[in-house]
């Protein structure tokens, strides 16, 4: 593995221009473009002087004149759940950005290709889809009724406030192997200093600095061991699946011992890293059409799908999402038909529909950054359960039907009619579109 010069890369002021840029993207159209500030400096004038910014901050950096402050802890709820993250400093800000991409730009060759969290060009919804596909090829090749696989399903206990930090931590192999020796600062910014209630500052020995771009780098980084083990194209029984994203692993193989001695591996590869498996939620499944279970596994509990990174991949090699995500998705859908016709009215029925099905179309499409669902990709791009499409088809026109009519129920069909939407409001199909792209 190629060194990378750590001290020549935190001293290139590019790298330095390249963050300031992505948080002036990542802001651009909010009000933190001029809320985020330091010193009565806000990022906005950061990004119009970013030129004379980097070259400082990369220059005190080579220096080594650039000092860290001490962060402080604040609770947001993100996606539903209170979360602990640490805040700093603007020019900290992009300092600790700076580091994380040179680490991460070390640490890179060492990650293994099953590994889809955080990398450029990879996407959560990858290894559902090869999951799904290695379903469907395996099944083909069993024998019929002996046609079911095991599956390995679970997440690492507490994993970003589990990694040790203290000078015992096998993460610091892992960074000297990469880096070589380590500048104070990327130890610094690795295990983060803190301000604590009374005035006082604490040094973490535990948990990686959640909210800043060091923490999914090294949560890449300290599962290799397992990634390594569990990879089918390193594995000494050649055939079976595995994929992790951030702490959410999957792994299956159609052969009871390669499963019984997968499930050994992962708890000593975790004991061996001080982390353990999240017992809630794991999983050992023995999975088959009809959900029946394991004569050589009894352990194993029948199931005839698995939830997976929010998708339901069924043995057969289908995928849908999981009920969570469709009710967020027609929560969503009622909320925007709604805020439509308290934007129009009802003057206009026609105009309305447009107006209504447009907005529909905009929340269930693909790329569309300012306007798509959360699972709009997922819809498009993987779930292939045609049922599931069909009714969600069916849902969510009949959400437009009672937003345009006005009235509750089926009975807003009566008003306004299905195929009036289809044919001639332009409402789009969901299992006309998977069709479209083909049978998977």
């Amino acid at each position: 593995m190629t060194i990378v010069d750590v001290r020549d890369a935190l001293a290139d002021r590019r790298r330095y221009e390249s963050r300031i840029e992505r948080l002036h993207q990542r802001h651009l159209l909010t009000g933190r473009l001029h809320e985020l500030r330091q010193d009565d400096v806000s990022l906005a004038s950061v990004v119009l002087a970013r030129g004379r910014v980097a070259r400082l901050l990369a220059r005190d950096v080579a220096a080594g004149r650039y000092a860290l402050e001490p962060g402080e802890l604040r609770t947001i709820r993100a996606r539903g759940k209170l979360r602990e993250v640490y805040s700093c400093r603007l020019t900290d800000l992009l300092v600790h950005g700076v580091v994380a991409d040179v680490v991460a730009q070390a640490l890179e060759p060492a990650l293994s290709a099953r590994v889809f969290s955080y990398r450029p060009g990879r996407s959560w919804w990858q290894p559902v889809a090869q999951f799904a596909a290695w379903l469907r090829a395996t099944r083909r090749g069993q024998a019929p009724g002996s046609r079911g696989v095991y599956v390995l399903r679970g997440d690492v206990d507490s994993y970003t406030d589990s990694i040790p930090l203290g000078p015992g931590s096998p993460l610091w192999p892992m960074l000297t192997g990469a880096l070589g020796p380590l500048p104070p600062l990327v130890t610094e910014v690795v295990r983060t200093t803190l301000r604590v209630p009374g005035g006082g500052l604490a040094t973490r020995v535990r948990g990686l600095p959640m909210g800043q771009p060091i923490a999914p780098v090294i949560a890449n980084r300290y599962l290799a061991d397992l990634d390594n083990a569990l990879d089918p194209a390193l594995a000494a029984v050649p055939g079976g699946f595995y994929a992790r994203y951030g702490d959410d692993f999957l792994f299956a193989h159609a052969d009871v011992d390669a499963a019984r001695s997968a499930a050994a591996t992962i708890d000593a590869v975790l004991r061996g890293l001080g982390l353990t498996v999240n017992a809630r939620k794991r999983r050992v499944l023995y999975l088959t059409p009809p959900g029946r279970p394991s004569g050589d596994w009894p352990e194993a509990t029948g199931a005839p799908a698995v939830a997976f990174l929010g998708m339901r991949v069924h043995a057969g090699g289908v995928v849908g999402l999981d009920p969570p995500k469709v009710r967020a998705l027609l929560r969503e859908v009622d909320r925007r038909t709604a805020a439509t016709v308290a934007t129009l009215g009802r003057t206009d029925p026609d105009r309305l529909g447009r107006a209504v099905c447009a907005v529909v179309n905009r929340t269930l499409t693909p790329r569309a950054a300012l306007t798509e669902q959360r699972s709009a990709a997922a819809l498009r791009e993987i779930v292939t359960d045609r049922e599931q499409l069909r009714q969600l088809d069916h849902r969510i026109a009949l959400i437009a039907a009672c937003a345009i009519s006005g009235r509750r129920g089926p009975r807003a069909f009566r008003t306004v009619g299905y195929r009036r939407m289809r044919r001639e409001w332009g409402l789009a199909s969901l299992v006309a579109t998977r069709n479209a792209r083909g049978r998977a």
